[in-house]
């Protein structure tokens, strides 16, 4: 059946799936290994952004079996060294070469562009240089831009941080969303980008007993959120949140 558009009717408007999860390197509290890729393709996002993903060895990782089985490409970034000393207290490191730490943006929609951005270094912070990850994706031939980001724990550190997304995201010009860990309070976030609104609200951390949402999906007025969730506890410290988004 074909559907003939009135003069001046818009069609359907273009939707995409976003999620983003602290993958805390694919191991729990005690340092076993937990299903990462399960709890990924769980979510069945069109872009998922992952933080904290652990490459042992500089090489293959859980992030390559998620993008293998959706079909995916991945753009990455490394943080930092392994041997850093923010890994995991009770994590021991399979011997051999250094491995990396870092954010990813997973996506099996079809990219025009991707750019790392260095963001401004948070005072105390054990990682040297953190980068937010801005990668356009077509959408039904519409581009929209998602800021993956894990910004910094240290009090204060990741509003500059995020300002610093929002800036690059309004010289991109598209319809955009700042997604990831952002390490701070909603309300604080609202406060610091006054154009953005939150997508997803619920407590997100520590996954064990969350009091605190610090994982977020902060959206422009081009677009709107249709459905949204906070997933269950899958063996990192976050919870994984979604959101069906509609761009206007």
């Amino acid at each position: 059946m074909h559907f003939v558009l009135a003069r001046g009717e818009r069609g359907p408007l273009p939707e995409l799936t976003v999620a983003t999860f602290n993958t805390h390197w694919g191991i729990d509290m005690k340092a076993r290994p937990f299903d990462v890729v399960g709890t990924c393709l769980d979510l069945e996002a069109d872009v998922l952004v992952l933080q904290e993903v652990w490459r042992p060895h500089g090489g293959t990782g859980y992030v390559d079996q998620i993008a293998k089985a959706t079909g995916a490409e991945i753009h990455e970034v490394p943080f930092m060294s392994d041997t850093n000393r923010a890994k995991p207290r009770d994590l021991v490191l399979p011997e051999g070469p250094e491995g990396t730490v870092g954010l990813a943006v997973v996506t099996r929609l079809e990219v025009s562009s991707a750019l790392a951005v260095p963001l401004p270094h948070a005072r105390g912070d054990v990682i040297d240089k953190r980068h937010g990850l801005l990668v356009t994706v077509i959408v039904d031939g519409v581009a929209v831009t998602v800021a993956g980001v894990h910004a910094s724990h240290r009090p204060w550190g990741s509003i500059p941080q995020l300002r610093c997304l929002d800036r690059a995201l309004k010289d991109v010009g598209s319809p955009s969303m700042i997604v990831g860990d952002c390490n701070m309070w909603g309300p604080m976030i609202t406060w610091a980008l006054p154009g953005r609104r939150r997508a997803v609200r619920g407590r997100t951390w520590p996954a064990w007993r969350p009091h605190s949402q610090i994982d977020h999906v902060w959206i422009d007025n081009q677009l709107q959120e249709i459905d949204s969730k906070i997933g269950p506890a899958a063996g990192s410290d976050h919870l994984p949140v979604r959101v069906r988004l509609r761009i206007n």
